[in-house]
């Protein structure tokens, strides 16, 4: 689930029209906005006079452009995203069902202050989104699991907290974990993970009654008495003993069981001490982040990131395999943005990882098959120069020298960003994968790599052309580690 579905169809478009002004420097073509938006050019201008409506110095519009005037976080363009989400009857609904343990539907039209029939079909509209958490909204109440119903909850809230909609009515405090953390738990939190956690001990907090209905669900599952043998949960039991003192027995174990999960699917304490802390006797996490690990390093080199990446896929697997549904952090379009930049060489990565024998074992559904290509995409993002195999490239110019090294430089510069690249003056005795020249050669005979006639870098297609050959002889180099 991405955060943008909890939009309006009206307010969906106008927080996809700054986003997509951000992601094109501020500034677009209005053909462009009209396509990618799919509506009518009365359509944008009536998004832009809304936008304006708001605040007049957000957007100026000429004959041919809309462009946004102040940086896409500016405090203006937060606000706005704030009053568009807080008027979203699906966002005020879900909101509600947190705040009421239960609520008939009549109750919930005359807040809302809808029709029943509105009120029916919202519910509808909701439990299609809920329906990958195993949550629905039912007999006047929303039912499934805790840790499903405290999962939703959390993304819910904390995904929406810097848009302004942060949890109303409850106070919002660690209980005292960030100390614990730092005694025993060896673990200093910053900011951001001292906020995750007092979010997340603070929904628990303030759902004290519901609890017992949902502990009953659990506390017979496999997975309850297995964690309950970890070293984290044993700590984690303690900090509920000694800041938790309202809380009973039985209650003090789901809490740890429920927080024991949470710090295994978000990155809270320090990695390596949740990890070691966490071993459970039919836990696959561990298994499975080598064999996943292992193929990443045998493409990748990810120098001193190496901890980053485990930190990321231990917490993403975990996410995958102990919860259900998978809420992005992400925007869509930023995602998508990523996905039309992806290369043949990082597909087949992907693809190889999907195909580890234990990774088919789980016969995960179509979402998380999707999550799982999304996150991996957004890993190896920052690292598509960084591959193991180098591509050497030569150059035949009949440029001066000067020329010849811009020109050189050019290329260096065009396919740096995405591929790891040598580009030298050609030699006959070197070994190149490619040979560029920026003149029609006619005897090519004596080439033992492919030639590619490229006169003018400053031409588009010349400039897909080479990334479309590069892209080629990378995904050919690329050797699997799963034996067929």
């Amino acid at each position: 689930m991405h955060n943008e579905q909890l939009f309006d169809h009206k307010g969906l478009q106008i927080y996809s029209l700054l986003l997509l002004l951000h992601l094109h420097n501020n500034h677009t073509h209005k053909s462009e906005l009209c396509t990618a938006l799919k509506i009518t050019s009365p359509t944008l201008s009536q998004l832009t006079e809304q936008i304006n409506a708001f605040d007049p110095q957000l957007l100026t519009v000429t004959r041919h452009e809309v462009i946004l005037n102040l940086p896409y976080n500016g405090q203006a363009v937060n606000a706005l995203n704030a009053q568009i989400l807080a008027s979203s009857l699906c966002f005020q609904l879900l909101d509600l069902y947190f705040k009421y343990s239960h609520l008939t539907r009549e109750e919930t039209a005359r807040i809302l202050n809808i029709s029943l029939t509105s009120t029916n079909k919202l519910i509808g509209e909701c439990n299609a989104l809920l329906s990958e958490f195993k949550l629905e909204l039912k007999q006047n109440m929303l039912r499934g699991s805790g840790i499903q119903f405290f999962y939703f909850y959390f993304n819910f809230y904390w995904n929406n907290h810097a848009k302004g909609s942060a949890l109303k009515n409850v106070v919002i405090s660690d209980h005292g974990f960030k100390e614990y953390a730092q005694q025993k738990l060896g673990s200093q939190l910053n900011i951001i993970q001292n906020d995750q956690i007092s979010l997340w001990l603070s929904l628990l907090s303030s759902k004290h009654e519901l609890i017992q209905s949902y502990f009953s669900q659990e506390e017979t599952k496999p997975l309850f008495f297995e964690i309950k043998e970890t070293p984290l949960y044993e700590a984690l039991l303690k900090y509920f003993k000694q800041n938790w003192i309202f809380l009973d027995k039985e209650l003090v174990e789901y809490y740890s069981y429920l927080t024991f999960i949470f710090l295994n699917t978000y990155n809270i304490i320090s990695y390596p001490v949740t990890e070691i802390n966490s071993l459970f006797k039919h836990s696959k996490c561990q298994q499975l982040l080598e064999q996943v690990t292992t193929i990443l390093t045998n493409s990748y080199n990810f120098n001193t990131d190496f901890n980053s990446l485990r930190s990321s896929l231990y917490f993403t697997i975990n996410k995958l395999l102990l919860l259900e549904g998978y809420y992005y952090s992400n925007n869509s379009l930023n995602l998508e943005a990523k996905k039309e930049v992806s290369q043949p060489f990082e597909e087949k990565v992907i693809a190889e990882i999907l195909n580890i024998p234990l990774a088919k074992q789980f016969s995960l559904e179509p979402h998380k098959l999707q999550a799982i290509q999304d996150n991996l995409k957004m890993m190896i993002y920052p690292h598509k120069n960084m591959k193991r195999n180098c591509i050497s490239i030569g150059v035949v110019s009949q440029l001066t020298i000067a020329t010849r090294y811009a020109y050189i430089t050019k290329i260096q510069n065009i396919l740096s960003k995405g591929h790891n690249i040598s580009v030298n003056d050609y030699r006959e005795e070197a070994d190149y994968d490619l040979v560029i020249a920026d003149f029609n050669l006619h005897d090519l005979t004596k080439f033992k790599a492919p030639v590619l006639f490229l006169d003018d870098l400053e031409i588009q297609s010349n400039i897909d052309l080479l990334e479309k050959e590069v892209s080629r002889i990378e995904s050919d180099m690329y050797q699997p580690l799963l034996l067929q």
